[in-house]
């Protein structure tokens, strides 16, 4: 028996329709609109290809500007490592002062950024400590989520340990724990902590921290080191 063909209900023909006309008016009405603008429609489509083409331009200009900068960088690198292995400091000084205006002549991008973190160490191993932190912190604002950042912070910290600015060291160990006491240096964060409230006479705050890396990470080495720690403050 062949089947009946199905009847769409009248509402949902007659709202279908509604809204084929709505859209089939719209349609219209723009090109309606068109021809009346014309002038004003090709303007807008020439500035729209103007932007277009502009964007690319930069976009095309950044990376070519990007890696001109990387050349520049690695090659100032390759110098320092050379100057280093022969224990040139004269050279070693031009190269460090070739960085710094690498950074001021450069405004963004890998390279420029990574300077931050390269004259950092520099200036540590140079025991210019307050020049090390000053660069390892920059680096570490510009790149917070980098796996480098809190090895910059606690490089930074170390540095002003160094210089004798504990309070300032304080402060870059809470930056830590606050933001990066998960990271792969957790242990090392809270053991430094602890060893800086030992050398501020801090006994309380020192076991505490100690405790801290000996229950967060009972497997690191610094566990280890922080139970003979303890131990000498006789609290184990």
């Amino acid at each position: 028996m062949p089947r009946k063909p199905r009847v769409r209900p009248e509402r949902e023909v007659k709202k279908i329709e509604i809204e084929r006309n709505v859209i089939e008016q719209f349609l219209m009405n723009v090109k309606d609109l068109a021809k009346k603008n014309r002038k004003w429609v090709v303007y807008a489509s020439i500035g729209l290809v103007a932007v277009t083409v502009l964007i690319i331009a930069a976009v095309v200009a950044a990376d070519f500007v990007s890696t001109r900068d990387e050349m520049r960088f690695e090659k100032i690198m390759y110098d320092y490592a050379r100057y280093s292995t022969v224990g040139d400091g004269e050279k070693i000084k031009t190269t460090m002062a070739d960085l710094k205006k690498f950074i001021d002549s450069t405004y963004f991008g890998f390279a420029h950024t990574m300077a931050f973190y390269a004259l950092g160490n520099m200036h540590y191993n140079q025991k210019e400590y307050l020049e090390a932190k000053k660069n390892l912190v920059r680096f570490a604002d510009k790149e917070p989520k980098s796996i480098l950042a809190p090895l910059a912070l606690l490089k930074a910290a170390i540095a002003l340990e160094e210089a004798k600015d504990l309070n300032g060291a304080l402060e870059l160990y809470r930056r830590l724990e606050n933001k990066y006491s998960e990271s792969i240096i957790g242990d090392q964060i809270f053991f430094n902590t602890a060893r800086l409230y030992g050398r501020m006479n801090d006994v309380l705050n020192s076991r505490k921290y100690y405790n801290r890396v000996i229950s967060t990470f009972p497997e690191s080495a610094f566990a280890a080191q922080a139970k003979k720690r303890l131990f000498t403050l006789g609290s184990l």
